[in-house]
C-alpha cells in the first residue's frame, strides 16, 4: 500500500540492544481536508475526537456554572461585607470612639457597636481570604481532585490560545480557508512517540491535536495521565532537567513544585516535547537521555533530526512534504483569492520545490492574496508583501524584527517582547555607529557639561578660585575614554550637544541643591556642624581609599579647618557640592565603563579626557561674566570641595541600574521609541502572531539574518505598484 505525500505514516521501531526489531508501516488518513471557519468541508465529516470533544464541554457545562455561581456569590457577600463595614459600621465607631454619638436608629442596640465591627471585619477578611488559602490548601495535597481539575483547565486554554494564534488561524481569517494538517497521532501510546519532519511540516500542529485528545481522555478517566505541552528549547545541559521540567510546569500551568514532583513520581504527567531542534546538537544526547530515565507513561518529541535514533525504544510519525497536486488542490480550494498563484506556480519551477509544507503554503497565501506580486523567494515574498500594505517606513519596521528576531533567536524562543532584556543579550547587535556616538560623543559630551555645570556653580558660589581648583580638579577622572572605531563625524555633533545639555542640567541641578542643603547645616547649631564634617570627610576617605589610617588622616583636614575657621558654610557648601557632584559623575562614569565592558573585542576604558580642565574653564569664565569675584582667603571653601570630590574615584564601579539605562538609547537605531505601535503594525500585517510571536523558527531566523535597507527599497518600489483604488485587500 503506498502512501501519499503530505501524510504522516507511523514507523514502530523498538530498539532492543542497538538493532531493529521490526518495522511496520501504514497509510494514515488523507493530507489537507480544507474548511471554512470552524466548519468541516461538504463531505467531510468531523474526526472523532473532535465529536467527542463537543459532547465533553456539554457535559462539563453544568459543573462549570455551577463553579462560576459558587465564586460570584462568594464575590457579592465580600462586596456587601467590606461595604457594610467600611461605609457604615466603621465610620459609626469612629464617631462614637472621637466623642460623638451613635445615630438614634441604633437604639438599643447602640451598645453591639463594638462587637459588630469585630464581626464584620472578620467575615470581610474571611470571604477575601478564602479563595488563595484554598488554593494554597488545595496545593498542599497534591491527590485532591482540584489539582487535576485545574491543572487540565489550564493546559486546555494553552492549546486553545497556541491554535487560535497561530499562522494556519491568520490564513482562514484572510481567505476564509484553511489546511488542516491531518491525520491525528495516536493516542496509545507504548513507547515514546517521535514526530519527524521537516520545519514548517506542520509537527507542532499534530502536537497540539493530540493534546486536546489527550485531554478529552484524561476528563473521562480519573486515572489517566494530564498531558502537558513543554518547550524543550529553553533547556540546557547545567541545569537538572527534572527541576527545569518542574520550573516550566510552574511557569506555563501554574502547576506548583511539590505537585509536579509527585505527579511525576507517580507517573501522572503525559509530556509532549515540542523543539527538540532548538536544544544544541551538543546537548541533544543528554537531553533524550533525561527524557528516558523519567519513565513518563506518554511521552512525545517534535524533531526534524536524526537524533531521536538515540532512544532505546520509539515509535515514529514522519510527516511527508507536499506534492505539486496537493498544492494545486489547496489553491483551488481558496478561489478566487489564489488565483494569479496559479500562474506564478507556472512561470517559477523553484516556488513549486518551495511549498513543501504547510507553513510555506500559508505564507506564500498570505504573500499571494493580491496576486500580483514578483515572487522573491517564499520567505522574502511574505515580508515584503505583508510590510507593503502597512503603514511607515517599511526599513524602520523591518530594522526592528530584525533585532527582536535576533533577540528572539538568541534566547530560544520565539517572542517578540516590546521590553529589552539585560543588554548582554542584545548589546553586540547594535551597529558601530551608534557606539561611537555614544562613548565618542555623547558620553564626552556629558562630562563636558557636567564640568562646566560645576565650575559655574562654585564660581558663583564659593568664588573663582575653587572654580578653578575644581576644573584641575576634573584631570582626576580615573575612567571616561574609550577607543571607540571612527565613523562619520558629522553624524554625532546632535548627540554631543545632547549629552552636554544633559550633563550640565543634571550636575548643575545637584550641585545647587547639595549648596542649599549645605547651607541648612551651617543655620543648626555649632556642635552638630563640627560633628558632620569629620565624620562625613572620614566615610568619604575610606570609602575611596579603603585604607583606615589615611581616612583618618583626610578627616583631620576638614576638622583643623572647622576648628581654625569655625564650621563656616563655605566649608559646608564645598563639602556638600564635592560630594553630590563627585557621586554623581562617578556613577555616570561607572555605568559608561560598565556598557563598555559589556561590548566584545573592544579594549579596556582608558582614564577621563584630557580635555576636562577645559570644559572647566568655561564654566569658571561663564562665572566670571555673571559676576564672580576672587576669593585669595578661601581655605575652608577649598578643603570642603577637595575632601568632596575625593568620592569620585570611588563611586566609578559598574552600577548595573545606571549601566543598563545608559545602554538603552544604544537600542533606538534598531528599536525606535514607539515599541507598541511597531509590535503591533506587524501583528496586522500577519508578520508576528499568538501574543506577539513569530509564525515559526524558520521566519524568525530567516528575519533575524535578512537585510532591512534593500528589502525596504523592495517594499517601497511594490507599494508604488499597488492600485490606490483600494482593490486590493490588505494583509
Amino acid at each position: 500500500m503506498s502512501k501519499a505525500p503530505g501524510m504522516p505514516v507511523l514507523r514502530s521501531s523498538p530498539r532492543l540492544g542497538g538493532t531493529i526489531a521490526g518495522t511496520t508501516q501504514y497509510r494514515c488518513p488523507p493530507f489537507g481536508a480544507i474548511t471554512s471557519g470552524d466548519r468541516p468541508a461538504t463531505g467531510t465529516s468531523l474526526p472523532p475526537g473532535r465529536k467527542r470533544r463537543y459532547r465533553r464541554f456539554d457535559l462539563r457545562k453544568g459543573h462549570m456554572d455551577h463553579r462560576r455561581l459558587v465564586r460570584t456569590s462568594r464575590l457579592i457577600a465580600l462586596i456587601g461585607a467590606g461595604g457594610v463595614t467600611c461605609l457604615v459600621v466603621l465610620p459609626i465607631a469612629i464617631n462614637a470612639a472621637t466623642g460623638g454619638s451613635a445615630p438614634r436608629v441604633l437604639g438599643p442596640y447602640a451598645t453591639w457597636l463594638w462587637p459588630s465591627l469585630v464581626l464584620s471585619t472578620a467575615v470581610t477578611a474571611a470571604l477575601a481570604a478564602w479563595e488563595p488559602l484554598s488554593a494554597l490548601l488545595v496545593q498542599r495535597r497534591p491527590a485532591h481532585p482540584a489539582n487535576r481539575t485545574a491543572a487540565l483547565d489550564r493546559v486546555e486554554r494553552y492549546v486553545r490560545d497556541r491554535r487560535d494564534g497561530s499562522l494556519a488561524e491568520q490564513v482562514r481569517l484572510k481567505l476564509g480557508v484553511v489546511p488542516r494538517v491531518g491525520p491525528s497521532l495516536p493516542t496509545r501510546l507504548r513507547a515514546p512517540l517521535v514526530v519527524h519532519g521537516e520545519p514548517g511540516a506542520g509537527k507542532t500542529s499534530l502536537l497540539l491535536d493530540l493534546a486536546d485528545a489527550l485531554l478529552g481522555r484524561a476528563r473521562a478517566d480519573a486515572d489517566r495521565p494530564v498531558p502537558v505541552v513543554v518547550d524543550l528549547g529553553s533547556w540546557r545541559r547545567a541545569d537538572d532537567f527534572a527541576e527545569w521540567l518542574l520550573r516550566a510546569l510552574a511557569r506555563r500551568y501554574r502547576i506548583g513544585a511539590r505537585l509536579g514532583r509527585t505527579w511525576l513520581r507517580d507517573r501522572r504527567l503525559a509530556v509532549l516535547f515540542d523543539g527538540l531542534d532548538d536544544v544544541p546538537a551538543a546537548d541533544r544526547a543528554d537531553c533524550l537521555a533525561w527524557i528516558t530515565a523519567l519513565k513518563l507513561p506518554q511521552v512525545v518529541v517534535c524533531c526534524s533530526t536524526d537524533d531521536y535514533e538515540r532512544l532505546p525504544r520509539y515509535d515514529v510519525v514522519q510527516v511527508e512534504p507536499l506534492r505539486r497536486n496537493d498544492v494545486q488542490d489547496l489553491i483551488a480550494s481558496c478561489a478566487p483569492r489564489l488565483d494569479g498563484l496559479h500562474e506564478a506556480l507556472a512561470k517559477n519551477p523553484d516556488l513549486v520545490e518551495e511549498v513543501r509544507t504547510p507553513l510555506a503554503f500559508g505564507l506564500l497565501a498570505l504573500a499571494y492574496r493580491a496576486g500580483r506580486a514578483e515572487y522573491r523567494g517564499i520567505l522574502d515574498t511574505y515580508l515584503v508583501e505583508s510590510a507593503a500594505r502597512g503603514p511607515g517606513r517599511a526599513e524602520r519596521t523591518l530594522r526592528a524584527l530584525r533585532f527582536l528576531a535576533r533577540i528572539s533567536r538568541r534566547r530560544v524562543d520565539l517572542v517578540a517582547r516590546h521590553r529589552l532584556p539585560r543588554r548582554e543579550v542584545w548589546l553586540d547587535f547594535v551597529g558601530p555607529a551608534v557606539v561611537w556616538r555614544l562613548f565618542r560623543r555623547a558620553g564626552p559630551g556629558a562630562l563636558a557639561g557636567a564640568v562646566t555645570a560645576l565650575c559655574l556653580v562654585v564660581g558663583l558660589r564659593l568664588g573663582l578660585t575653587a572654580a578653578g581648583v575644581a576644573a584641575v580638579a576634573s584631570i582626576g577622572l580615573t575612567r571616561g575614554r574609550f577607543a571607540a572605531p571612527a565613523v562619520a563625524r558629522a553624524r554625532g555633533i546632535r548627540w554631543a550637544a545632547a549629552g552636554f545639555v544633559l550633563g550640565a542640567v543634571v550636575v548643575g541641578g545637584v550641585a545647587l541643591l547639595a549648596d542649599r542643603l549645605g547651607g541648612l547645616v551651617a543655620l543648626s547649631p555649632v556642635w552638630l556642624a563640627h560633628a558632620v564634617l569629620p565624620v562625613v570627610a572620614y566615610l568619604v576617605a575610606l570609602g575611596a581609599t579603603r585604607d583606615r589610617y589615611w581616612a583618618v588622616a583626610c578627616a583631620l583636614a576638614p576638622t583643623a579647618v572647622s576648628v581654625w575657621t569655625g564650621a563656616s558654610a563655605d566649608l559646608l557648601a564645598g563639602l556638600a557640592i564635592g560630594l553630590a557632584s563627585g557621586a554623581v559623575v562617578g556613577v555616570f562614569t561607572g555605568g559608561l565603563t560598565g556598557v563598555w565592558e559589556s561590548l566584545r573585542d573592544l579594549p579596556a576604558a582608558g582614564r577621563g579626557p584630557r580635555w576636562s580642565p577645559v570644559a572647566g574653564l568655561v564654566g569658571v569664565g561663564l562665572a566670571a561674566v555673571l559676576g564672580a569675584g576672587v576669593r585669595w582667603q578661601a581655605v575652608d571653601a577649598l578643603t570642603g570641595l577637595v575632601v568632596g570630590l575625593a568620592v569620585t574615584p570611588r563611586c566609578t564601579r559598574s552600577y548595573e541600574p545606571v549601566a543598563e539605562l545608559i545602554a538603552k538609547p544604544l537600542a533606538l537605531d534598531e528599536f525606535p521609541l514607539r515599541r507598541k505601535a511597531v509590535i503591533q503594525s506587524a501583528r496586522d500585517r500577519v508578520l508576528l502572531v499568538d501574543d506577539n510571536r513569530f509564525p515559526h523558527a524558520v521566519v524568525r531566523d530567516h528575519v533575524a539574518g535578512c537585510d532591512p535597507v534593500e528589502l525596504g527599497a523592495t517594499v517601497e518600489r511594490r507599494r508604488d505598484g499597488l492600485s490606490p483604488t483600494g482593490s486590493d485587500p490588505t494583509a
